[in-house]
């Protein structure tokens, strides 16, 4: 989907520092240089990539711990919720989606990189469904697994040889099959989905800038229209965007509720635009 980009809200991102900050110094922001229309596209471009991700990671964990869609032999709780994202993601293919995936790669490893150069914790340190080492991998190997040639180029950044590429497009059929097969769990939805609601709550200044790329690129809005393009759910879940107090998201069962927090937002504005200045 085309972004919106709008240079107020980034000039609002590189003055703004987490609400959370006291137990998340790591997304205290550095001295930004002037940012081009590029950059500036760069930076909404990995936040809501990145949105999309982690809202589709819980949309995975709501189907195995409300509707009873588990998945056997994927892997722990995240491997098989990011599995779920990947296959949604994925098929049918855009490049949007193949972004999406990337991006949340990208969003380990420029965490990495900022533990390395100013010795605070890591994305996947401060919030529990955040993508660690092992998770990048294996979504590096679903990619490959999906289409060997077209994403060689991830390949061989990756340093897979062939015989890891033969068992990477193994590991995406048993993914594919595994989830398809817990899918039975749910009922296909008839000619007119039942709508998924929607509502992104006021943010505070800190996360102003986020919420507004948020909101004004109808991120809730386009998982809420895939889950239910998908799914027939017996109790169709809503999706909400908040303030948290934490860099994370969450599936609050009770409510029977996606939750995209604002401060993971704002951290992965501020992961971007301290790899633009970087590359400066």
């Amino acid at each position: 989907m085309a972004r919106t980009v709008l240079p107020i809200i980034i000039a609002a991102l590189l003055g703004s520092t987490m609400a959370c900050q006291a137990a998340a110094p790591m997304i205290e922001p550095m001295t930004p240089h002037a940012m081009t229309d590029d950059d500036m596209a760069e930076i909404v471009d990995f936040v809501v990539g990145n949105a999309v991700f982690a809202l589709y990671h819980q949309a995975g964990h709501m189907l195995m711990q409300h509707d009873g869609a588990v998945p056997k032999g994927i892997g722990n709780p995240e491997r098989t919720a990011d599995a779920f994202a990947a296959l949604m993601l994925l098929d049918p293919r855009s490049g949007a989606g193949d972004q999406t995936i990337v991006d949340a790669i990208d969003s380990f490893k420029l965490s990495r990189v900022d533990t390395l150069s100013i010795a605070a914790p890591t994305l996947s340190q401060l919030d529990p469904h955040a993508v660690d080492a092992e998770r990048a991998a294996a979504l590096v190997c679903d990619l490959v697994g999906a289409d060997p040639q077209g994403f060689a180029d991830i390949a061989d950044a990756a340093g897979l040889d062939a015989a890891q590429k033969r068992l990477c497009g193994a590991t995406w059929k048993r993914e594919q099959a595994a989830w398809s097969t817990a899918f039975a769990a749910i009922p296909k939805p008839g000619p007119a989905p039942a709508a998924l609601a929607t509502r992104y709550d006021q943010a505070d200044d800190a996360d102003g800038a986020a919420a507004t790329i948020l909101e004004d690129n109808r991120v809730l809005e386009e998982v809420a229209e895939k889950l239910a393009g998908r799914f027939a759910f017996a109790a169709p879940p809503s999706l909400r965007a908040e303030n948290c107090g934490v860099p994370t998201t969450r599936y609050d069962q009770k409510a029977n509720e996606l939750v995209l927090c604002y401060e993971l937002s704002t951290a992965h504005a501020h992961l971007i635009m301290r790899d633009i200045e970087r590359r400066n």
